[in-house]
């Protein structure tokens, strides 16, 4: 049922070298103290200050998708290495890499090249011994994000693309329900160990769900095609079954049912209507926001059949009408109060970023004028959903809202450019909604000074 096949140990490892000098030049700009650090090893990192970055990288681990269950994921780091039931060496080092960058201090940034290079050498000793392969996913997932951050995108898409390929060989593509059941003779021959229970299961489904919202940003900057696509016409051997995320302490205390198997072809069949008693989650909305966006640049990038265009539009529809406002409301259990004084929800802006998106990106090349309207439309709703922000709100936004921006930007300033009078200052004034938020959101990501140049281009 599962392709049992693996990624090569060759695209495992890092460019070592291009990374130091990245981390050097690039990222900290010369700084003096980045620069005496730079040769600072795994090793040298103190127990206080590894307990800093893990509990550093815990506190921004939404910002890259990946969520566990934190109690036992601490308790976890107490045992040998080689327990099978402490993490593998490459997801630690993976997070003290996340953590250094999401600690935004020059002083550690030498230590990045080095947790690099440890993280990738470690990656390949769990797939030459297949250790812990659920860890060396999530591993692989956190560098790939890294490696974005940085703006070092072919290096990205060659992670996340040996994650994918390790996600299809574990199965995490096809767990068959929310709900946890003891082990059957059919699932006994697996390359992952069964789940040992609830916890567990759920952490596997939101490690696929984190791969396939990775890949998909990740592939939207590249132009590359999906490894994950699912929908009603994939391949029955990558078909998407995973049911869409819970909140892990929704697997904990078993508030999960066997009938809730809904995935991605259930989003395009709209035969997404909520079960009883259950909300959607924000992590749920955010991957069928990514499934919908993507399955509208598939389409864009090909001569679809009509039927198929009004299926997507209508999932894309029926998507936005089930959004939760952008304010912290409390309609959905798990939201966080957002840092600051502003009254928005970040996570929820993402959400309500990606249906606008994919309006944008399914409509931009039609012909007639509806389809035209549809996409203007979308774009100037993706620069109101900026309106809703505040400064507080930028240092907790995921990287991928920036070029989400500026595909929206572009349309905006193209129509502007085609257009005169009332019509053309109108969407040059979006545009420029957009361009201010792409300035404040490159001071958190500095690789997004490029979209930002870019657009202040086509002024």
């Amino acid at each position: 049922m599962f392709r049992k096949t693996a990624p090569s140990p060759q695209n495992i490892v890092s460019r070592r070298t291009d990374t130091r000098k990245y981390d050097a030049n690039m990222v900290w700009n010369n700084d003096p103290i980045a620069i005496a650090n730079l040769h600072l090893q795994p090793s040298d990192l103190s127990p206080r200050l590894r307990k800093d970055l893990i509990g550093i990288f815990l506190q921004n681990r939404e910002k890259c998708y990946f969520d566990l269950h934190v109690g036992r994921f601490i308790a976890s780091l107490s045992l040998p290495p080689a327990d099978p039931q402490a993490p593998h060496p490459t997801l630690v080092d993976a997070i003290l890499l996340v953590g250094c960058y999401f600690s935004r201090d020059p002083s550690l940034a030498g230590y990045e090249s080095g947790l690099l290079v440890a993280a990738n050498s470690h990656l390949s000793t769990s797939f030459h011994h297949t250790d812990r392969l659920h860890d060396f996913i999530r591993a692989s997932n956190l560098i790939a994000f890294y490696y974005f951050c940085k703006g070092m995108y072919p290096e990205a898409y060659q992670q996340i693309i040996t994650s994918c390929n390790m996600v299809v060989t574990c199965g995490l593509h096809q767990i068959p329900s929310s709900a946890w059941t003891p082990m059957g003779e059919e699932d006994s021959d697996k390359f992952l160990p069964y789940p040992e229970d609830a916890v567990e299961q759920g952490e596997r489904i939101h490690t696929f769900w984190q791969t396939f919202c990775l890949e998909k940003m990740i592939l939207m900057v590249i132009s590359r095609p999906a490894y994950l696509l699912g929908g009603p016409d994939s391949d029955p051997l990558l078909q998407i079954s995973t049911p869409w995320p819970h909140v892990i302490s929704d697997y904990e205390i078993g508030a999960v049912s066997d009938l809730d198997k809904r995935s991605v072809t259930h989003l395009f069949l709209n035969q997404m209507s909520t079960l009883p008693g259950r909300l959607e989650t924000l992590d749920s909305l955010r991957s069928q926001g990514y499934a919908l966006v993507y399955k509208a640049v598939h389409l864009s990038s090909e001569r679809p059949a009509p039927q198929q265009i009004l299926m997507t539009d209508s999932a894309i529809q029926t998507f936005t009408s089930r959004l939760p406002y952008l304010k912290n409301s409390g309609a959905c259990g798990e939201i966080p109060a957002t840092p600051g004084l502003s009254p928005t929800n970040y996570r929820i802006v993402t959400i309500h970023t990606l249906a606008h998106v994919a309006s944008l990106i399914l409509h931009q090349h039609g012909a007639d004028v509806s389809a035209r309207r549809r996409c203007t439309t979308a774009a100037q709703g993706v620069a109101a959903v900026i309106g809703n922000l505040t400064d507080a709100d930028y240092p907790e936004l995921f990287i991928g809202l920036g070029h989400l921006w500026y595909l929206a930007g572009q349309i905006l300033l193209t129509i502007a450019a085609n257009a005169d009078g009332p019509v053309a200052e109108q969407n040059r004034n979006w545009a420029l909604m957009i361009i201010s938020a792409l300035k404040r959101i490159s001071m958190v990501y500095p690789p997004l000074g490029f979209q930002l140049r870019q657009l202040q281009k086509l002024l």
